[in-house]
This record gives C-alpha cells, structure tokens and sequence, in this order.
C-alpha cells in the first residue's frame, strides 16, 4: 500500500510537470503573439511545482533515485554500513517529523489567518499543506525501509549488509 501510494504520487507529480510546460508554453503564446500575458501561470505553476517535488519525495527515495555520497561509507565493511544506515534513516525520520510538524503549523496558520495568493486569490493552505503531506509519505517509506534495515540486521552478525532499494514491481 506504501508503494503504491509514493508511486501513485509520483505519478501525479509527472502530470504536474506536464501541466507545468502546458500553462508556461500558453503564457509564451499569449504574451509573444497576442500580447495578453497570463498573470496566473507564474503563481499556478508555482504551486504545481512545490507538489512536483514533495510528491515525488517518497517514491524517489523508495526505488533509489536519490544521490547518495559514499567516499566514506565505501570502505566500510558491510556490518558496519548496515549499522550507519540505520542510524541515517533513524535520523532521517526524525527530521521528517520536524519539518512535517513546521511546515504543518504553517499551513495551519495561513488556513486561519485567511492568507490567500497575490494574483488568483487561492488559499495559501492548499499548495501549503502539500510539504507537509509529501514529507509524512517519504517519513513512512524512510521508516518502511529503516524496519527492513533492521530485520535484516538480525542473525548472524557476518551477514549484516545494506540493503539495496526495492525493485519497482509495478513498472
């Protein structure tokens, strides 16, 4: 169900970038050819633009799309790079949490206070409360893969390892 949900939202995100391109081409169009810029497309292709990257948070993550630094880690010996990545992805659910709680207040706060956009006039809180949503995804795909570390680590301590990505079986 995890997975599904990241890909599903991931996919979403895709057909954000789509609507993107599709509402700046418009606006080129309508400014260069007809002169009528389209005020709106600047701040709706904002919006569509925090939920194409807190969309795809989760399901990057998930399949192993991220960019990962191991100059470090590399030389480490298995045992001990299954032991740091579950610290990581202890750390990294902690962190999730703090910014999913911030980013959630001020959603909230603009939600009370009524805050709206500049041009189109939408509530704040809609594209707002996106971060806070595509962050507790990717809290539970880090979490997801952070038990999956840890089952892993149970046993016998030579066979301690990273864990790779899960494959996508739905592609």
């Amino acid at each position: 169900m995890i997975a599904w949900t990241a890909k599903a939202a991931a996919l979403l995100a895709g057909f954000g970038v789509l609507a993107i391109t599709a509402l700046i081409t418009f606006d080129v169009l309508m400014r260069f050819f007809l002169d009528r810029p389209q005020l709106f497309v600047d701040e709706l292709a904002s919006f569509l633009q925090v939920f194409v990257v807190f969309g795809g948070l989760a399901y990057t993550f998930q399949v192993g799309g991220h960019v990962r630094v191991d100059l470090v880690t590399s030389t480490l010996p298995g045992p001990a790079r299954a032991r740091l990545r579950v610290v990581t992805l202890a750390l990294g659910v902690i962190f999730l949490i703090v910014v999913m709680w911030v980013t959630a207040q001020s959603a909230l706060t603009a939600y009370r206070y009524g805050r709206v956009s500049a041009v189109m006039l939408y509530p704040l809180w809609i594209p707002m409360v996106l971060i806070p949503l595509g962050l507790a995804l990717m809290a539970i795909v880090v979490f997801a893969a952070l038990l999956r570390q840890a089952q892993a680590m149970r046993g016998p301590h030579e066979g301690h390892h990273e864990l790779p990505p899960l494959p996508d079986r739905h592609a």
